[in-house]
C-alpha cells in the first residue's frame, strides 16, 4: 500500500479535487501518485502537521525560558 501525506487543498480548486469533493482549506490524505497533477494545477500544496513557530517578528511572543517544559503555560495548576 502506497504511502499517504497531507495536503491543503486551495483557494484555486473547484469543487472536485482528486476525484473527491472537497472546501478551500480541507485536509486531505493522498499518495504521491494522487496528488501529483493537482500538485501541477496548483490546486493543493504540502500540509505540514507541525505548526510553524510564532517569532516576535509577526506578533507571536516568544519565551524561551518557559517553552518546553511540562506545566509552564500555567494550564496544570492546582
Amino acid at each position: 500500500m502506497a504511502k499517504k501525506k497531507p495536503y491543503r487543498v486551495t483557494d484555486a480548486a473547484g469543487p472536485y479535487v482528486a476525484g473527491r469533493k472537497v472546501a478551500v482549506g480541507a485536509i486531505l490524505d493522498l499518495t504521491s501518485a494522487q496528488a501529483e497533477y493537482e500538485l501541477q494545477r496548483g490546486v493543493i500544496t504540502p500540509h505540514s502537521t507541525v505548526a510553524p513557530l510564532r517569532t516576535p517578528e509577526d506578533g507571536g511572543v516568544m519565551d524561551l525560558e518557559t517553552r518546553g517544559r511540562p506545566g509552564a503555560s500555567g494550564r496544570n495548576r492546582r
